[in-house]
């Protein structure tokens, strides 16, 4: 057996020792040496690595033992108190919002009407009253906290809240809670993808268990996060990167296990190339070497075998789709994989603008390997759900991106291929719209044909008067 074939039967292999040999984690329970999401009272959120035995500091909302929430589930909320220590707090449940006389007609913006000052609230504060203990007493204190409507009193308390309490949440990392975080920080990491579009890539992509997905990704491997989650450590997904090294770093935050990290291989575009010829390895031997040189040569030694192995796997081809999120120009990435990905198999292109989208759909249309190319754009608005006050999110993103899907085809170049209708005019596909063309709007080709015809008509009528006039004008001179 081939080294290809061993490690492509290593991924995939469904076989009981397989399966005892993989890393088994409670993904429910808070584990040692892994990363959560901390959901701070600010709404704000914080990723952090747990580990035994350390203080984790919320900033101004204070800082917490490690071992209080570690083998707990996820979904509590924890109040910081005395010594670092946390406690489980009930969660507040959503309430019904009475309706009353009062409204906030005579309510003045007046520092005044609070009576608690804010040299009082901080001495409570290093007497460990806890937030909700100095909010009830600053509540108390508002002159004015009556005569506001229970709207305005639920948003006061929630900006207290905000600010005293010392409340947080810790959040199972998933797909959706890692595009939360980078989408919320700096979208321009992951190339503005909003989790709708995701969600639809993976969809048209048919990502599934035990298949081999081919995805260029410079969304700091978002793309390659939501594939390797739904393969679920059965199958192969190949990244094409930049550089020597990859820079998939959202990877890391999922709490993979290790089975589901070896069905991620990566190559440099430098390596995709069959031109480039890979340096020979010198195998030493090994019992020679001391410890430290040892591990070097080891290290080495996996890096060039893990490069050999993938490059002949992607080589050999007959991945089951192709995934690009990149900065680079569609159609000259399309040239590069497309031998490789098998036939009647997904394309799916990501962009954020659509004008880079439209020539890729125009190259795809001109082409014989791709079925039915469409742009498609995706809309998502979010909405508060709280009783009596359900309503669309105040601010929202103004676009998700486009995405270009098509099949593709295997044609077999022995056997006659038809040529399109529209290819055969060259004048006709010259005129064509280009986003009218991706569109798919019908080319009416009766219509160009006829006006064709009827220019060929008018130029060949107006020769012919032309001629009869002189042959008049040389009968007239000679009679």
């Amino acid at each position: 057996m081939s080294a290809v074939s061993q490690i492509t039967e290593d991924i995939i292999n469904k076989s009981e020792e397989n399966q005892e040999e993989r890393e088994e984690q409670d993904t429910s329970l808070i584990l040692d040496n892994q990363y959560i999401f901390i959901q701070l009272p600010s709404g704000n959120i914080k990723v952090v690595k747990l580990q035994k035995d350390t203080n984790v500091s919320l900033g101004k909302f204070g800082t917490f033992h490690s071992n209080g929430i570690i083998g707990r589930p996820f979904g509590h909320s924890y109040e910081i108190y005395d010594n670092y220590q946390v406690k489980v707090i009930k969660n507040v449940a959503f309430y019904e919002v009475d309706e009353t006389d009062a409204n906030n007609k005579e309510i003045l913006d007046d520092p005044s009407k609070q009576k608690l000052s804010y040299q009082e609230i901080e001495k409570l504060k290093k007497q460990g009253l806890e937030g909700q203990d100095i909010i009830k007493k600053m509540v108390e204190s508002h002159s004015a906290f009556d005569q506001k409507t229970e709207y305005s009193k639920a948003k006061y308390i929630k900006r207290k809240e905000a600010k005293f309490s010392r409340v947080f949440t810790p959040i199972k990392p998933t797909l959706y809670s890692v595009w939360e975080y980078f989408f919320s920080k700096n979208p321009g990491k992951i190339r503005d993808m909003r989790i709708d579009t995701l969600s639809q890539i993976l969809s048209l992509a048919n990502v599934r268990a035990y298949t081999k997905m081919l995805v260029v990704d410079d969304t700091q491997g978002l793309v390659i996060t939501g594939v390797m989650e739904r393969l679920g450590g059965y199958g192969i997904v190949l990244g094409i990167h930049d550089g020597e090294n990859h820079n998939y770093d959202i990877v890391r935050y999922m709490n993979f296990s290790k089975k589901n990290h070896d069905s991620l291989l990566t190559l440099s575009w430098q390596q995709v190339f069959k031109e480039e010829i890979q340096a020979p390895f010198n195998y030493q031997d090994e019992s020679t070497l001391s410890e430290k040189d040892l591990k070097y040569y080891l290290r080495r030694k996996v890096n060039y075998e893990r490069i050999r192995d993938t490059r002949e796997i992607l080589w050999r081809g007959e991945f089951d789709g192709l995934i690009v999120a990149s900065q680079y120009q569609p159609e000259s990435i399309l040239e590069t994989l497309m031998p490789y990905v098998s036939g009647s198999r997904p394309i799916i292109i990501y962009h954020i603008n659509k004008e880079v989208l439209i020539n890729a759909c125009v190259y795809m249309k001109i082409s014989k390997k791709f079925l039915n190319p469409q742009i498609t754009e995706s809309w998502l608005r979010q909405y508060q759900v709280l009783p009596g006050r359900i309503h669309p999110s105040m601010s929202t993103s103004g676009g998700g991106g486009y995405l270009l899907h098509a099949t593709h085809i295997v044609i077999n170049e022995s056997l006659p291929t038809p040529i399109p209708s529209y290819m055969k005019q060259k004048d006709t596909l010259e005129e064509l719209n280009k986003s009218d063309f991706c569109n798919n709007n019908s080319i009416d080709e009766t219509v160009k044909i006829e006006s064709l015809d009827q220019n060929v008509t008018s130029e060949n009528h107006l020769v012919n008067n032309e001629e009869l006039q002189e042959a008049e004008n040389k009968r007239i001179k000679l009679e």
